[in-house]
């Protein structure tokens, strides 16, 4: 009996996502990689220009005023929400693919963002959710390098991108795009 008891507690303490959709709608802005621009104009078969051009808007952040790319938001929150569920969800933005995460803020800041509804308010502070040193880093090192592109060009452009690009990919042992990536360079330079 008292197993089952600490069983019961153990699931009701972990994060469980119901697919309320929640979170699509109420996270404000979504963050986005330059490897998440590729990764998803790639997976809608879209050039990734036009796919920036049609998902994104680029924001000022901090004190440089350095614009970072964000997915663009409809009245109903993400774009991508369909009847509460990510249509794009294989090749969803890093952010997304890792929430809820602490990485940014804690327990308190996260559930602050979330509503009540969530069960992300049943975790208790101090835990660690879907998080390892290993996601974490591949996460951080793609916001670095899309900053650097982005201090460097202000503005997205998938020609001034590639070589960033590539250095994420390559960061996350990602194969299969990589050579993508540089198939379709190779038929664009020949």
């Amino acid at each position: 009996m008292y197993q089952e008891i600490i069983k019961k507690q153990d699931i009701t303490e972990k994060f469980e996502c119901r697919q309320c959709g929640n979170c699509c709608r109420t996270n404000k802005q979504i963050p986005l990689t330059l490897d998440d621009i590729y990764r998803i104009s790639d997976y809608l078969n879209m050039d990734t220009d036009d796919f920036f051009s049609n998902y994104c808007i680029e924001v000022p952040c901090g004190d440089t005023n350095i614009p970072m790319p964000y997915l663009k938001r409809g009245e109903d929150g993400c774009c991508f929400l369909e009847d509460n569920l990510c249509s794009i969800n294989f090749v969803k933005p890093g952010i997304c693919k890792n929430s809820p995460s602490t990485m940014f803020g804690s327990i308190q800041y996260l559930k602050s963002k979330m509503p009540q509804t969530c069960s992300i308010q049943r975790i208790r502070p101090g835990e660690k959710i879907n998080e390892d040193d290993q996601t974490r880093e591949s996460y951080m090192v793609s916001m670095i390098l899309t900053t650097a592109y982005y201090s460097n060009y202000h503005t997205f452009s998938y020609e001034n991108a590639k070589p960033y690009i590539y250095r994420i990919l390559l960061i996350k042992k990602n194969r299969s795009s990589i050579f993508k990536m540089m198939d379709n360079y190779s038929k664009v330079k020949n």
